[in-house]
């Protein structure tokens, strides 16, 4: 066979990264027979893309409309590098002995960049491929994706301080009669919450209108709009449910007044900065649901902000992540990916022996050095770093359009993976 193993191994054991970091890692190949190989090569890249398939009417000659399937797509690169680990385009062919080949590869990544994100119609993905050159035959390839965190402090949006107090209000008819009011009033302290927290919500319901309220609905969603412009700009917007509590009911002429705790997972940060087709916000929708197919429910959105960094006056006790008990790969004690290192807890990592230092990679972005693009908790010297945990939303494919459905690792598991904090209340 030749071809034993063919990995892509990060050094950084939760493969997260922040905006002008840099990437490093391993290009294994393991072999039980000798190979001739032109060379190696590692390509990083990000971007994003957007697709999906519209209907519309098109007039066709003899003056009817047909109805049309077409798909629009939308598509912005930010990087795009690729490198020899080992030999060259124009060189001569390399051997390769049995056994285990560990090659180095970095990247800088550049500063602006907008986090990760997976979603059916579009997505922001970050990738490593290498391949082995092969004369006169076709090259193994093997592809990996990698999290970019862009930071977003909730101390630097103003309107994540903003103390929540909305009232709601809503009559119904009753034949020619209009009823008295159903009120809901939702208090909350901030709209600014980080991966961990708990929105605590005030609920408070009086219930004159006679109209049995059957539950009072919180949902968080995520409300992204996806923007095509091939063959022409055409716009997308999907509500995804996050996550949802209610209670109820409330009978006619009474009153109710209650808190409800909303728990925040694994998100991507609000606004998805410095992606030009993709917007992410999130909205807490409030719904308090009638009795009567005829009556219509009392309903309000508000926007709310999700973050990296927590607010420094809110619920300002946190506590360090707990260590996990198992790792895939090793990393460097005391470190993540918030301070420019590896997530903590991890024993430190320490190249193989014999293995050369990594390569000097192609030119970089020009960007400012490693600590001037550290995230905001050298701000917070008391913050501990966060975990980072996988969202929701993973992928069936790594391919792209157009490659090779022989690549490994095309339909490993991947989902990016975000801040978390624990908090102690």
């Amino acid at each position: 066979m030749g071809l034993k193993d063919f990995r892509i191994v990060f050094d950084n054991p939760w493969s997260t990264y922040y905006p002008g970091q840099m990437v490093t890692g391993r290009v294994i190949v393991g072999l039980d027979a000798v190979k001739k190989v032109r060379g190696i090569t590692v390509k990083v890249k990000g971007e994003a893309n957007v697709c999906w398939a519209t209907d519309r009417q098109e007039l066709n000659n003899e003056g009817k409309y047909d109805n049309e399937t077409q798909t629009v797509t939308g598509h912005e690169e930010y990087f795009n590098m690729e490198y020899y680990l080992l030999g060259s385009p124009s060189g001569s062919e390399i051997e390769l002995p049995i056994g285990e080949h560990s090659y180095p590869f970095q990247c800088p990544l550049p500063p602006n960049l907008p986090s990760s994100f997976e979603h059916d119609h579009g997505y922001v993905r970050y990738t490593v491929k290498a391949s082995i050159d092969r004369p006169w035959k076709f090259d193994h390839q093997v592809k990996i994706a990698f999290t970019v965190v862009s930071n977003f402090d909730l101390n630097k949006e103003a309107r994540a301080l903003e103390p929540v107090n909305l009232e709601m209000s809503k009559t119904f008819c009753c034949l020619c009669c209009g009823s008295l009011p159903l009120k809901v009033s939702i208090m909350m302290p901030v709209k600014g919450y980080v991966p961990g927290q708990s929105m605590m919500i005030r609920v408070n319901v009086e219930n004159q209108s006679g109209i049995v309220v059957e539950t009072v609905k919180l949902i968080l969603r995520k409300i992204v709009t996806f923007k095509a412009n091939n063959p022409r700009f055409e716009t997308k917007t999907e509500k995804i449910v996050i996550a949802e509590v209610s209670k109820g009911p409330v009978e006619g002429n009474a009153t109710s007044d209650y808190q409800q705790k909303l728990d925040i997972p694994p998100l991507p940060p609000s606004n998805l900065t410095n992606c030009g087709i993709i917007d992410l916000e999130y909205n807490l929708k409030i719904e308090a649901c009638v009795a009567g197919w005829y009556h219509r429910n009392l309903k309000q959105n508000m926007l709310v902000f999700i973050g990296t960094i927590p607010l420094a006056s809110y619920q300002n006790s946190v506590m360090p992540p707990t260590s996990p008990s198992k790792v895939p790969m090793p990393g460097n004690p005391g470190a993540d990916p918030t301070y420019g290192g590896y997530p903590s807890g991890y024993p430190e990592f320490s190249p193989e022996n014999g293995n050369p230092a990594p390569p000097s990679a192609p030119l970089d972005y020009n960007s400012d050095s490693p600590a001037q693009l550290q995230t905001n908790h050298n701000s917070y010297p008391n913050l501990p770093p966060p975990a980072y945990e996988e969202y929701g939303w993973s992928i069936r494919s790594l391919r792209d359009a157009g490659e090779s459905d022989q690549v490994m690792g095309l339909r490993g598991h991947y989902a990016p993976r975000y801040p978390v904090y624990k908090f102690t209340s």
